[in-house]
């Protein structure tokens, strides 16, 4: 946060604008549970009045800080001992104290409050039971108490003066990680995800309401307030729930999530052999389970909706991707993951695993390979390979699928990589369409097209062309009925010339007809896929509601274990 700070602040002598970019940067730099509450001290320092005065009193000083303290510990919902709050509000007492104090200066004074601050914040090591049990104190206190000590060091202004202040600093070698990545190094979360999101709105706040909602759907809950503009820090099992509720509220501009369970499992729990981590994109249609039974590491395009940004399968699904498709005046796009996403996913994962296998949907699909291999490139002491599949959804699954297989049979890193190379050459997909108009309105297919195929009222059967990304309409029928029978005529091609042995099932908002469609296929051609799963967002918005699709691979993959 404070480096955010100090590279986007403007140089100004006016107080009550300095405080006023003091909170703005704050809020929007800020990360984790205790960056916001920091940056609300800084919020709360702009509601005092200081337009009409030229010097700053210390009474001025002190009414300031209370104003500060105040509104760090109004953001949370539930306040601790322990953390950045009580280290904060000691700080301020202790101002309290030296107001009776007659001719005590600016640097003197603070000298003193310092020294209380360090105190209180070795005591946080007695007051959470989780830094007593670590012998750590906490991680956000400590970085209130660093920034006090550099203020002071600027107020004393002499460099051995300076000196002394920081070998009094308290020891940073016993300092715990932000609360929530602490907790999922040390213990199992209660909660799936650590979400952060900032809206842009013209509300002050949430409503009681929308604070009840919010307490109903997780924990640790933080809101920090800026000027036309809200940031929370939420612990949920239900990112998309909670994103529902947002944009009610106003644009959602940016969100953050961290899947703690996942990065709990992976410090933990992964096998001592298995020194392969794997990642893939959002555009892999899986299981969820058995996404998190492998501790497959995701990272997610972003959906556009209008002023909305979302996080594809995780702060929005295909069902509410639905409702905004349902209104033709919503601009609804997609693009790849920011490189920020990227870059912190590498660093987490790079302290845990010898080598990172990252497979990624088709680069003539999407730039989301472009993305990732630019950002895996600057990791040059660490063995990274970026796949790039040449396809999406069902085929780019079973890729990833063949991989954490070969992970878990402790083949190497080259052998994976070179077996996945192999088995994208003869994996494809094959989608029956319900209407082109998804197609058509991503621009992948033209209108004449679609207006043919409405005109008849035809089931199209689309395949992917792997050099271009394009889709290729290779059959059509009047019926889905039709278009099955087809399809499975092909894979039965296919499978006779011995260049298929694996397949999987997806579908659009269709559960029930899509499993008695897996049965079909296995009456038909003597195979069962081996998962059968919804697509994502990202994927619904170029499909149609009540389509299907088989991805098939010419490689043998067992049946998934989750």
């Amino acid at each position: 946060m404070m480096r955010y700070i100090v590279d986007n602040l403007s140089l100004t002598k006016d107080t009550p604008e300095l405080l006023h970019q003091l909170a703005q940067h704050g809020l929007v730099g800020c990360s984790g549970n205790s960056g916001l509450i920091f940056s609300q001290f800084f919020y709360g320092l702009t509601q005092h009045s200081l337009r009409e005065k030229t010097l700053i009193k210390l009474h001025d000083f002190v009414e300031m800080i209370s104003k500060g303290y105040q509104s760090a510990y109004a953001s949370v919902s539930n306040p601790k001992a322990g953390t950045i709050l009580t280290v904060m509000e000691k700080w301020v007492e202790s101002y309290r104290d030296l107001l009776k104090s007659a001719g005590m200066n600016l640097a003197d004074s603070f000298k003193s409050s310092v020294e209380k601050s360090r105190v209180a914040l070795k005591e946080t090591m007695n007051q959470l039971e989780v830094l007593r049990n670590n012998h750590v104190v906490d991680a956000g206190a400590q970085g209130f108490v660093t920034f006090l000590e550099g203020m002071l060091g600027y107020l004393v202004g002499s460099k051995d003066e300076r000196e002394k202040i920081l070998a009094g600093s308290a020891d940073t070698e016993n300092t715990a990680k932000l609360s929530h990545e602490f907790e999922d190094v040390t213990e199992v979360p209660d909660l799936r995800y650590c979400f952060e999101t900032v809206v842009r709105t013209a509300k002050a706040g949430f409503s009681d309401e929308e604070r009840k909602k919010l307490d109903r759907l997780g924990d640790s809950i933080v809101v920090g307030k800026g000027p036309q503009m809200l940031k929370l820090h939420i612990h949920t099992n239900e990112p998309d729930t909670v994103t529902s509720l947002l944009a009610e509220t106003g644009d959602i501009l940016y969100q953050k999530i961290d899947d703690m369970m996942l990065q709990y499992n992976i410090a933990h729990n992964h096998s001592a052999g298995n020194k392969i981590a794997l990642v893939v994109d959002t555009m892999a249609d899986l299981p969820l389970e058995f996404i998190q039974s492998n501790n497959i590491y995701r990272i997610p395009l972003q959906v556009k909706v209008n002023n909305h940004s979302f996080l594809d399968q995780i702060s929005i699904n295909y069902h509410q991707i639905l409702d905004y498709l349902n209104n033709n005046d919503n601009k609804i796009g997609t693009a790849a993951p920011s490189a920020a996403i990227v870059s912190r996913a590498l660093h987490f994962l790079e302290q845990f695993y010898d080598s990172i296998i990252i497979i990624t949907v088709g680069s003539s699909l999407s730039s989301t390979y472009d993305v990732i291999a630019n950002q895996a490139a600057k990791f040059k002491h660490k063995k990274i390979s970026v796949i790039d599949s040449k396809l999406n959804s069902a085929p780019l699954s079973l890729l990833v699928t063949l991989a954490a297989q070969m992970i878990k049979d402790g083949s190497s890193h080259d052998a994976i990589v070179k077996s996945l190379d192999e088995a994208k050459a003869n994996a494809n997909i094959l989608i029956v369409l319900n209407s082109l108009k998804g197609l058509i309105r991503s621009g992948r297919l033209s209108k004449s097209m679609g207006m043919l195929a409405g005109l008849f009222r035809l089931k199209p059967i689309i395949q992917i062309d792997v050099n271009t990304g394009k889709p290729k309409v290779i059959g059509a029928s009047f019926s889905k009925r039709g278009g099955w029978k087809k399809i499975c005529k092909k894979l039965n091609e296919l499978k006779n010339k011995e260049q298929l042995k694996s397949i999987a099932v997806v579908h659009s908002d269709s559960d029930e007809r899509a499993k008695f469609f897996g049965k079909y296929i296995n009456r038909k051609t003597n195979m069962t896929p081996l998962f059968i799963t919804e697509v994502s967002s990202v994927s619904g918005i170029h499909t149609d509601k009540d389509s299907y699709a088989i991805g098939y691979i010419n490689e043998p993959i067992r049946h998934l274990e989750y």
